[in-house]
Formats: structure tokens, sequence, C-alpha cells
């Protein structure tokens, strides 16, 4: 009998793929280096500079992902589990700066989106079983479920007062799996800036930043297909730009209907997503992905990660409207049934290798 719950990995670690055109270039002013950081696929690209720089100035940048890997993990030991702990504890804990910056950083976010990016729902994540370099194989308790959607766990919740943090509540488990490749994306810009790196790629899966041009054109990306194995779309990231998504094929698991267990009433291929939302404590399974590109700013690696996170959450009838309260002027959302809803900036710019039907088209 087949199992109750499939486990299921993503046949692709990344939300896009990167598509490198490089049939008008030399690839030999191409310079690469790969690492595994974040539990993804991290890509540097560099054009037009001498070798050993390239290599040194990636060097830096991947030595600076390994620092924020072990900063902010949000299950192994980091800066963000000990926070966790002491919460836990109900006792103060002294921080840096650098967080600080991000924890303020991620309560202003949190109060933009209306806590539909809410990295204070730790605990919720991991009793779907996403903390863990595992995917889940069970559902879980559905009244542990709704006991930690009652208590409501916010970053409001967090002071930080002379470097000491507290929170009022104890079921705040900060997560910033949402938010730390986009920081890491910052952090990356600033040292191409330092090195004086004029034309350059970070990938970190699939949150991408452009700098500069690859050549005498614009960087271009590939825009993963949710339900297959290629892109389903490209697009020109303009020098400074960054794209970044959320999608439902990266961390999932299938729940089959003859599994009653908890009470649910289970669909089959039902997916079970990472992208749960704060307010039911449930994945949400109406969205397959989304996509978004935000012009150039200091931090618009993290706006690229964290913004995507409520556009896809948010219901079929209220994403546009909370695209633009978002100022989000490009965006590609790809709805279960397959409908496509995008802005007409994003359609003036997309390159279609798979077009959906223009009767499923849907624009802001």
């Amino acid at each position: 009998m087949q199992q109750n719950i499939l486990l299921m990995l993503s046949n692709k670690l990344i939300v896009f793929i990167i598509i490198s055109f490089l049939l008008a270039c030399d690839s030999n002013l191409i310079y690469q280096k790969k690492d595994f950081i974040f539990g993804t696929m991290i890509e540097i690209k560099i054009y037009g500079e001498d070798k050993t720089k390239s290599d040194i100035v990636s060097s830096e940048i991947l030595e600076e992902f390994h620092r924020l890997h072990q900063l902010l993990h949000s299950w192994e030991k980091s800066s963000i589990t000990e926070i966790n702990q002491a919460i836990l504890k109900k006792q103060p804990i002294n921080i840096d700066n650098e967080i600080i910056h991000i924890i303020k950083d991620a309560q202003l976010l949190e109060k933009k989106t209306q806590s539909l990016f809410n990295p204070a729902i730790g605990k919720l994540i991991a009793l779907w079983g996403f903390h863990s370099d595992h995917l889940p194989s069970s559902i879980p308790n559905r009244k542990k479920i709704i006991n930690l959607v009652k208590s409501f766990p916010k970053m409001e919740d967090i002071s930080i007062k002379d470097h000491l943090l507290i929170s009022k509540n104890q079921n705040v488990q900060i997560d910033l799996g949402g938010y730390a490749k986009g920081y890491s994306l910052d952090q990356a810009k600033k040292i191409l800036r330092q090195n004086n790196i004029k034309n350059a790629l970070i990938n970190i899966g699939g949150n991408i930043l452009a700098i500069g041009q690859h050549g005498n054109r614009d960087w271009v990306v590939g825009i993963q297909h949710p339900r297959a194995p290629n892109a389903i779309a490209s697009i020109s990231l303009k020098p400074g730009w960054s794209i970044g998504t959320s999608g439902d094929y990266q961390k999932y698991f299938l729940a089959e209907p003859s599994d009653t267990s908890n009470e649910f009433i289970l669909v089959k291929n039902q997916r079970y997503s990472h992208l749960i939302n704060p307010h039911t404590g449930f994945p949400e399974n109406k969205t397959q992905s989304a996509t978004i590109l935000i012009p150039p700013s200091d931090n618009s690696g993290v706006l690229s990660d964290v913004l995507s996170k409520p556009l896809f959450i948010e219901t079929k009838d209220q994403k546009i409207t909370l695209a633009k309260k978002l100022n989000i002027n490009h965006f590609l959302i790809i709805m279960a049934d397959g409908s496509v809803m995008i802005s007409q900036n994003m359609l003036n710019e997309i390159n279609w290798y798979d077009e959906p039907d223009a009767k499923n088209i849907i624009t802001d």
C-alpha cells in the first residue's frame, strides 16, 4: 500500500535557473565560482576583471556568506538559536549591533506586510517539520497548530534596550529563512563596491543581484517553471536590480487522501510547503510561485527576498492590491490552477518560453 505521506524532494534546489547567454561574448571574460551555503547553491559571476582579483573578491564574498550562515541559521547553533533559547527561558540576552539592525528591520517589514512576513513563527515552521535538512514525513497535530496561531507570536513582541533583547511572548521563535539570503546579497553588494567590481551577478538559490552588465548587454536570468524542470520565461536584469521568488516546489511534501489523521481533510496530491501563512498556521496552497523585481537600493536584496513571501501568501483577490501597497511594480504570480497574475511592467519585460493562454492572464 502506498504510504500515507509521500515525502518528495524538489527536482531543483533553486527557484530560478540562471541562463547564461554567452553567444555574443568571449566566455573567458566571465569568472565563475560556486559553493553550497544556506542549504542551496551559490553562484558568483564576475565579468571583465582580472582572474586573480575576481578570485580574491569571490572568496571574500563566500567567506561573508559562511559567516552569515553561522550567524543567522534557524536551527543549527547560531546567534539566532541562542536568542530563541533565551526567549524560551524568559531571559534577556545581549546582542550586537548587526543583530539589532536585522531584528529592527524585520520588525518594520513585518508591520509593512501586515504580518504576512513574520519571522517570529519559527515554532510553526519547526512544527511542520521544516527545521531540518530532511523534509517532513507526517502532518503535525492540528491542536498544536491552532494553539500556536492563537498565541500569535510576532516580531513586535521583541523589545531591545541597551543591547538587551527580551520577548514578552514565549512562543516567539525567530526564523530568518525568508530574510537571510536577501541580506547576504546586500552584503555582497558592499564587497563588490569596495573592490570596484563593475559587472557581476550573484545568485543565492534563486535570489539574484545584478551589478553592471554582461558585456554590452544586461544580465539575463530564467524564471523557473513551478511544475516543470525548466524555465517558463527569461528576463533582463538591469544594473543594480534584484529578483526573488517564493515557490511551493522547493520544500514540500504531498499528503494522500487516505491519511485522515489529525482531522485533516486531505486532497490528492495536495502540497504542503514551507511557505506558511502566519494567520492560519497552514502552508499556503493556492499559489505555485511569486516572482518580483526590485530596483536598485541599499536593501534591494532584502526586499527581493522578503516581499515575495506576502505576495505568495495573500489571497488571490488581494494580491494586486498588496503589490501596489508594497510598491512592487514588477511581479509574476502563478496560481495553483495555472492562471497567471502579472503586472504590466513585468509583462512588458518578460520573454516567455512557455507562454500561458491569454485568457488565463490577469494584469494589474
